[in-house]
C-alpha cells in the first residue's frame, strides 16, 4: 500500500499537469484534487521523498489556480481545509540552503562592476526576487540607483555575499527586501534578527546612510502556504515597525499601502504568478517610492 502511493505522489504532478483544461475554474479539477487530498491525509509522512512529491503536486494545483482562488474563494472552501489539514502531516521546516548555489549571480555582479562605471552615491536595491524583478533604472530613471537583488535569496545568502551586494558600494540609501524565510517556514522573529545583523553590518560600515526595511508584501500565494505564515508575516513586519519608531536611520515602507484597492485588499491582478507583481503592480508601487527617494534625498542620475 505505501509503494502504490509514493507512485501515486510521483506522477500526480505530471497527471495533474496534462489535464485537459487545467488552470481554468474547472469542478473536475478541484474534485480530482480534493480526492489526491484525501489519500494523501492517510498517509501523512515526514520522509522527505514523499514531503517533496506532496508538495510538488499541490504547488503544480494552487500555481494553474491562484487567481481564481483569489476571485472566489468560496469555490475552494473543501480543498483549501483538506490542503491545510495535509500539511499538518507533511511538515517542511525551514532550512537554510547553501549560499554558493548563487556564485554565477554574483560573479555576473562582480564582472558588471569591473567594466562599467557604477553611479556615484546611489539608492541600493538589494534582497530577493521581488527586487530582481523590479526594473529600477526604468522605474526611477531620474535617480542613481543599483539593483543587487539575486535570485530567491534567504537573509543569511545576503550576509555571506555582502561584501558583493552592499559594503562595495557607496550607496546613499539601501532598500532591503527580503521573504523567503518567512515564506520557507521560518519565524517572524528568527527572520527578523537576520535582517537585524544585516543592518548592523551596513550601520558599522555607512554609520550615517538611510536603510529601509521594505515590508513583506501579502502577496495571493500566502493563502497556500503553512498556516502560520499570516502571523509570521505580520510578526516579521511589526518588529521592523517598532525598531523605525526607536532608530531614525532605521525606515519602515508598507509595500501593501500603495496597491491596496479601496477595500483595503491587494488584488490579484497586480502579481505575476501569485508571489511577484506584475508591471501594474510594480506601476503602483513606483510613484510611492520615488517620493521615498525624494525624501531621502538619493543623488539625480547624469
Amino acid at each position: 500500500m505505501k509503494r502504490h502511493f509514493l507512485a501515486g505522489l510521483a506522477l500526480a504532478p505530471l497527471l495533474l499537469l496534462a489535464s485537459p483544461g487545467w488552470g481554468q475554474s474547472d469542478t473536475g479539477d478541484r474534485q480530482a484534487f480534493h480526492d489526491f487530498l484525501v489519500q494523501a491525509k492517510n498517509n501523512g509522512s515526514a520522509d522527505k521523498d514523499k514531503v517533496a512529491a506532496f508538495y510538488k503536486t499541490t504547488g503544480a494545483y494552487w500555481r494553474a489556480h491562484w487567481l481564481d482562488y483569489t476571485q472566489h474563494p468560496e469555490n475552494y472552501t473543501d480543498v483549501m481545509a483538506l490542503y491545510h489539514a495535509d500539511q499538518a502531516v507533511y511538515p517542511r521546516p525551514f532550512v537554510v540552503p547553501d549560499p554558493q548555489r548563487y556564485e554565477k549571480d554574483i560573479e555576473a555582479f562582480r564582472n558588471f562592476d569591473a567594466r562599467n562605471a557604477l553611479p556615484k552615491n546611489p539608492a541600493l536595491f538589494v534582497g530577493s526576487s521581488t527586487i530582481v524583478k523590479w526594473k529600477t533604472a526604468d522605474a526611477f530613471p531620474g535617480f542613481s540607483v543599483i539593483n543587487r537583488g539575486f535570485g530567491g535569496n534567504v537573509i543569511e545568502d545576503v550576509l555571506y555575499y555582502y561584501k558583493d551586494v552592499i559594503g562595495k558600494y557607496h550607496p546613499s540609501a539601501i532598500l532591503f527586501y527580503c521573504d523567503n524565510d518567512v515564506t520557507g517556514g521560518d519565524s517572524g522573529d528568527n527572520a527578523f534578527q537576520k535582517a537585524m545583523q544585516v543592518y548592523a553590518r551596513i550601520r558599522s560600515d555607512f554609520p550615517k546612510v538611510p536603510f529601509v526595511f521594505l515590508s513583506m508584501k501579502h502577496a495571493p500565494n500566502s493563502a497556500f502556504a503553512n498556516p502560520g505564515e499570516a502571523a509570521a508575516i505580520d510578526r516579521f513586519n511589526e518588529l521592523a515597525k517598532a525598531q523605525a519608531k526607536k532608530d531614525s536611520s532605521f525606515k519602515y515602507f508598507d509595500m501593501d499601502a500603495p496597491v491596496r484597492d479601496a477595500n483595503g485588499k491587494v488584488p490579484g491582478e497586480l502579481f505575476l504568478d501569485g508571489e511577484h507583481f506584475n508591471d501594474k503592480g510594480y506601476a503602483l508601487l513606483n510613484p510611492a517610492v520615488e517620493k521615498l527617494l525624494i525624501s531621502l534625498h538619493v543623488p539625480r542620475s547624469k
